[in-house]
């Protein structure tokens, strides 16, 4: 039994991955291309393989820079899927599951599971309950070093 489930548990950790770095590149280049900078594909290529970089864009760019437009259907999409993925691999890590195989099988199904509220959560304004306080942090900071 063993012996099938490892493959197909390292597959579905690699796929999910895969998942949660195209989300972050695609949900970083719109992001960008929103706030007007000049090469947002490069950038999202470039940060989703590099996440003190993607950090630092969330940090020091972001707040710098305000949006031209509204958030764009595959921004939307992107975002979804990137805090599925990630809450996935949170979830599924906190579980105590003794085969290691079995545990990597289970990220695909949290994915699936965490679509649902991931959804509610970007479409319905629930992440502004999130980033509002850590905003107003950020700001109080920038404005004690000035």
């Amino acid at each position: 039994m063993s012996s099938v489930v490892s493959p197909l548990g390292q597959a579905g950790s690699i796929a999910l991955l895969g998942t949660l770095v195209v989300a972050e590149s695609v949900w970083l280049s719109e992001n960008a291309a929103a706030r007007g900078h000049r090469f947002p594909n490069v950038l999202g290529a470039l940060l989703a393989v590099i996440p003190i970089g993607a950090l630092a864009y969330l940090v020091a760019y972001r707040p710098e820079h305000p949006r031209t437009r509204p958030a764009s259907p595959a921004e939307r999409v992107a975002l979804t899927v990137f805090f599925a993925a990630a809450g996935s691999f949170a979830a599924v890590g906190l579980f105590p599951v003794s085969a290691s195989g079995l545990r990597e099988l289970l990220y695909p199904l949290g994915l699936v599971v965490l679509l649902p509220l991931s959804h509610l959560v970007v479409y319905r304004r629930g992440y502004r309950v999130v980033a509002s306080p850590v905003s107003r942090q950020v700001a109080a900071l920038r404005r004690r070093r000035e």
